[in-house]
This record gives structure tokens, sequence and C-alpha cells, in this order.
């Protein structure tokens, strides 16, 4: 594990007991306003996000409301890796790091709460009943879930005769199957979707068999080869 990723999960397990408003407010002021200004566009997204669908009605149902939920589980993701924190010096980019994560932490354990309603109302969020977008946020918040074992493998274990009957994306069985791995199982994983950040350059992390990857990624989905994934990861920040 990666020391970024050790205080990335240390910052997770403080928002995950309700400390990480405390945390925010007593890191922040150790920020020089570069930091502050480098980690602003995180706020800066929820918010955005957060003032357009003030201005729509309320969801009119769970599918809309994922769809909505969905976009804020990606409003500050899609800023995040744009944020090269390593124009910072390394004691400030730590601290950096928790106030970006605790603020994504505290929108996750929200959705994390409100998927699990709508889940034990309704089944697993299926593509052929709840649409692409809202089966995509339901995966997105469950793959975002570290700080719960529980519901990750319980999902994988729907994902996969899921994926199978064609009612979910393949592909999210085979990310939840190797953040599952990882994480959680400590063993490599198989499709190669999860990448760690070695020496300023992104790489898959511990793999099951590299030679055969591209074998298995294209039977479970995948249209692009393990090279042309991560050739689509260049230019990412690698913190």
């Amino acid at each position: 594990m990666t020391p970024a990723r050790k205080v990335w999960l240390a910052a997770f397990a403080l928002a995950s007991v309700g400390l990480g408003t405390v945390w925010l407010a007593s890191a922040e002021p150790q920020l020089s306003p570069e930091a502050r200004a480098l980690v602003a566009p995180v706020h800066a997204g929820y918010v955005k996000v957060e003032a357009d669908q003030a201005m729509l009605p309320p969801p009119k149902d769970d599918r809309e409301r994922l769809e909505r939920m969905y976009d804020l589980d990606q409003a500050a993701r899609v800023v995040v890796v744009k944020i090269d924190l390593s124009v910072l010096p390394l004691a400030e980019r730590k601290v950096a790091y928790n106030v970006m994560w605790n603020e994504v932490s505290a929108h996750d354990l929200a959705d994390q709460k409100a998927l699990k309603e709508i889940v034990a109302r309704d089944g697993w969020i299926t593509t052929t009943k709840f649409g692409v977008k809202a089966s995509k946020a339901a995966f997105a918040i469950v793959q975002h879930a570290v700080n719960d074992p529980d519901l990750m493998r319980s999902t994988l274990a729907q994902l996969g005769p899921l994926a199978a009957k064609g009612e979910v994306d393949g592909t999210d069985y085979a990310r939840m199957y190797d953040r599952v791995a990882l994480e959680f199982d400590h063993k490599p994983q198989r499709y190669g979707s999860q990448l760690e950040c070695y020496g300023g350059v992104w790489r898959p992390r511990m793999l099951e068999d590299p030679e055969r990857v591209d074998e298995r990624r294209k039977a479970i989905g995948y249209k692009e080869s393990e090279a042309e994934f991560l050739k689509s990861r260049v230019g990412w920040a690698c913190n």
C-alpha cells in the first residue's frame, strides 16, 4: 500500500466516525494560500452540482434520485485526478490530501446510506430495471465504499450472476472483483482495473497472470486492452 493511500484511508476512517468535519476544520488553517487554491476545486465541484440540482424539482423516483447521486459522486472525482499535489512541500501535501478526501468521504458516506435504503426496497440496481446511469451510480457508490467491506462483498456476490445475464455491465463486476481482491483478500486483481502511482507513473496494482490479462478483459466486456487503459490515464495527477 502506498503512503498516499494510507493517508487517504486514515482520512476516510475519520470521516466514517463523524470526525471528518472536525479534521477538515483543524487541517485547513495549516494550508498555505497556494495549497488552498489547489484543492479548492474539490469543494467547488460539489457546490456547483448541488446548486444545479437545487434548481430541479424533487426526484420523481429512485431512478432519478440515483442519477443525481451519480452526478454528485463524480463532482469532485473528475477534479481530483487533475490536482497535482507534488508541487507542494511534502508535509503540506499530506494535509492537502486529507482536506480533499475528507470532503469526498463525507459525501460518499451519505450516498452509501441512501443507496442501502433503495437496495433494501428494490434489490440491486440493474440496467434493465433502472437504466444505465442509475446502475452506474449504484456501482460507483459501492466501489468507493472501502470503509464498508461487507457492502462491497455482498454487492460483488450479486454482480456476478447479474453480469452473466446482461443485467449489469460486466466491467462493473470486473472492477468490483479487483477492488475486493486487492483491498480485503490481499490477492492479485484479475482484470487490471486498479492502478497505483509508482515513480510518477500509473501502473496496475498486483496483477494475476499479466500475460493473459487482455483475454480476461475482453471476455468480461472491456473494449480496451490493459495498455490502452494505461494510456488513457496519461495526464492524471500521480500523487
